[in-house]
C-alpha cells in the first residue's frame, strides 16, 4: 500500500473529525477548528498521511510553555492527535508522521517534545520507541455525588463513541446481552445491547447474561484502566454471578473502550 504525507489544508476537517472520532471520542470539524484556533496551530504543524488523497492518519503538535520552576518555563512542542483509521493501522504510517512532526518541532527552535495519554493503548509502543520518558507526577481523584446520572450519561457517551468506531461496531456485532451492575455505594444497575445500541434499564432485569458485585470505588478503578478485572476478582473485591468468559471479555472491552487486540 502507498500513501503520502502532507501537512494540513482547508477541507480536512471533515475527514480528521472522522478519525478523531474513532480514535478518542465524538469530534466534530467544527470543534476541530476551534481546536486549531484556541492553540494557534498552523497548517505546517499537522502531518497528515494519505491513501489515494484520503487522509487516513495524522499527528500534530502545538507550541507550550513547560513549567520548570518558579518565573522558569521551557518552550515545548506539545504532541497531540496521534491517530489512524483503523483500516490503515499496523502500516508504519503514524510512525512516519511521528518523525517529521518531531523534525518540524526542533527546526522551529524547541528543545523538548511533550504528550499526555491513556495508561493502557497501544500507542505507547511507539512513544517509547521515540524515546519519550513516563514522568507522571500527578494522580486524578474522582468522587461521585449521584452516579446513577453519571451512569445514565456513560451509556449515551457509549452510543456516541460506537457510532464513530468501526472496530468496535465488528467486534459487538452479534453480542446482544444484558449485564446487571450490584454496585454496594449505589445500587443496582442495569444495561442492555440490543440491535447495536445501548440502553439503561431501569430495574435490574430477572435474568442477565452477565451479573456481578462490586464496590464503587473498585468499578471507577476498571473504568479508568487503573484496576485490570482479573486482579479485581483476584483480590475479592468483584464477584461474577454470571457470565459466560466471552461475555465478561467482551464486557471489558466495553468498560475500557478497548478494540485493538
Amino acid at each position: 500500500m502507498q500513501y503520502i504525507v502532507r501537512n494540513f489544508r482547508k477541507g480536512d476537517e471533515p475527514a480528521l473529525a472522522r478519525i478523531y472520532s474513532e480514535c478518542f471520542g465524538p469530534t466534530t470539524p467544527r470543534l476541530l477548528r476551534q481546536w486549531h484556533s484556541r492553540n494557534k496551530t498552523q497548517p505546517n504543524q499537522v502531518f497528515i498521511g494519505t491513501v489515494e488523497d484520503k487522509p487516513v492518519s495524522a499527528v500534530d503538535y502545538v507550541f507550550k510553555d513547560l513549567h520548570l520552576g518558579e518565573s522558569i518555563y521551557s518552550k515545548t512542542a506539545g504532541i497531540s492527535g496521534v491517530c489512524t483509521d483503523s483500516d490503515y493501522r499496523h502500516k508504519g504510517i503514524v510512525t512516519n508522521l511521528m518523525k517529521l512532526t518531531l523534525d518540524s518541532a526542533k527546526n522551529s527552535g524547541v528543545s523538548n517534545a511533550a504528550l499526555y495519554t491513556g495508561l493502557d493503548i497501544p500507542a505507547h509502543r511507539i512513544y517509547l520507541r521515540f524515546g519519550f520518558v513516563d514522568i507522571m507526577t500527578a494522580r486524578m481523584y474522582v468522587k461521585y455525588l449521584d452516579y446513577s446520572k453519571f451512569f445514565a450519561k456513560w451509556l449515551r457517551y457509549q452510543n456516541r463513541s460506537l457510532k464513530d468506531s468501526k472496530i468496535a461496531q465488528k467486534k459487538l456485532q452479534g453480542w446482544e446481552k444484558t449485564v446487571s451492575i450490584h454496585l454496594k455505594e449505589a445500587g443496582n444497575l442495569a444495561f442492555k445491547f440490543r440491535k447495536g445500541r445501548f440502553s439503561r434499564l431501569k430495574k435490574p432485569p430477572r435474568t442477565a447474561d452477565v451479573e456481578f458485585t462490586t464496590d464503587l470505588e473498585t468499578y471507577t478503578k476498571i473504568l479508568r484502566n487503573v484496576l485490570p478485572w482479573e486482579k479485581a476478582v483476584g483480590q475479592k473485591k468483584l464477584a461474577v454471578q454470571k457470565g459466560e468468559a466471552s461475555d465478561i471479555e467482551m464486557l471489558n472491552r466495553i468498560l475500557h473502550w478497548k478494540w485493538d487486540d
